[in-house]
């Protein structure tokens, strides 16, 4: 276990980062566990990968630098790639979507020979029966990227037998961030603690995350975050949760075919509109044959093309190329 521990190790030590890598249990933290998970230590042999981070100070001169880009373009961690000469020392960036490689590449002109794009991935999640006696409700993501909105918005259509279940927590990103973050956003938790058929949850482990996710219906997310994947639809999808969010950033890529998909409008109160519609129209028509026929065959799909099985092939074809070039 040399090479993960070294990874690891470096990891933990980088004080660039705005969030403590051992304390985080964001996405992209996730996803490099679960890369390290299912790759066996000879697979990170020479590369030295690098989560989320321009620093240069991380570069090493002996190693190929992977560079792991799940950040949105306009983020400070990101800006060195706007470097030329930062560029130049970089091996390879690796995207977790075709959306987020071409804003980076229409922003900083970075080299398509340098890029590549290797979609996230989740563990397969076996199918339950979804409970017939309601209708479960999920938001299950950070409270910044919606949850405001579907607070209005689901108390102005005030639903009989519907429930929303809210895991959202700025303690997600450990101790640090929550220190400084969760008073922005305490009545925002609040209301959901008092809100009849809201049943907030806080911050929910990952594991217990999926148990949940079997027994609810519906993920409702009003998103008006730029997502350049979104691991929590990903999840989601696979678990045979239908999906109603919008069509900002990266969801459109990551939920269609199968997504209730809303045209994102800045107007709020536009998009409010919008998303009642349409999480009112996917809550009438949840046991629908037609609804039902398209949720099995998503979250097949997903369970067999989303899957770390099929990721870590790609990732261990990807690192061998990159030594075979270096040594030629």
């Amino acid at each position: 276990m040399e090479e993960k521990s070294r990874i690891i190790k470096k990891l933990n030590g980088d004080q660039s980062r705005p969030v403590l890598f051992h304390e985080s249990f964001g996405g992209s933290e996730n996803q490099l566990r679960l890369l390290l998970e299912h790759l066996p230590d000879e697979s990170f042999k020479d590369i030295n990968l690098i989560l989320n981070s321009t620093d240069p100070t991380l570069l090493e001169e002996n190693r190929i630098n992977v560079l792991w880009m799940q950040h949105f373009v306009n983020q400070k961690e990101a800006q060195n790639l706007g470097s030329k000469k930062y560029v130049e020392k970089i091996d390879y960036i690796v995207f977790n979507s075709n959306w987020n490689f071409e804003k980076f590449y229409y922003q900083f002109k970075i080299p398509e020979s340098k890029s590549l794009v290797i979609k996230n991935a989740v563990k397969k999640i076996e199918f339950q029966q979804k409970p017939k006696d309601k209708i479960n409700l999920i938001y299950h993501t950070t409270p910044w990227r919606g949850l405001v909105h579907l607070i209005k918005i689901f108390k102005n259509l005030k639903l009989k037998n519907v429930e929303l279940n809210v895991c959202s927590s700025t303690k997600i990103y450990g101790k640090k961030f929550d220190d400084t973050s969760s008073k922005d956003y305490q009545k925002l938790f609040d209301e959901c603690k008092n809100t009849k058929n809201i049943n907030y949850l806080g911050f929910v482990d990952n594991n217990k995350i999926i148990e949940l996710l079997k027994k609810m219906h519906i993920y409702s997310y009003p998103s008006i975050w730029p997502e350049t994947s979104c691991i929590s639809a990903i999840e989601s999808m696979a678990a045979g949760c239908e999906i109603v969010t919008t069509n900002l950033g990266a969801l459109y890529e990551t939920c269609a075919p199968f997504g209730n998909l809303v045209s994102f409008d800045r107007n709020f109160e536009n998009l409010e509109k919008k998303y009642s519609k349409a999480l009112l129209h996917s809550i009438e028509n949840f046991w629908s044959k037609e609804t039902q026929a398209k949720l099995k065959l998503q979250r097949e799909t997903i369970n067999s093309t989303y899957t770390w099985e099929t990721r870590s092939i790609e990732w261990k074809n990807f690192f061998n190329e990159a030594r075979n070039s270096r040594k030629s």
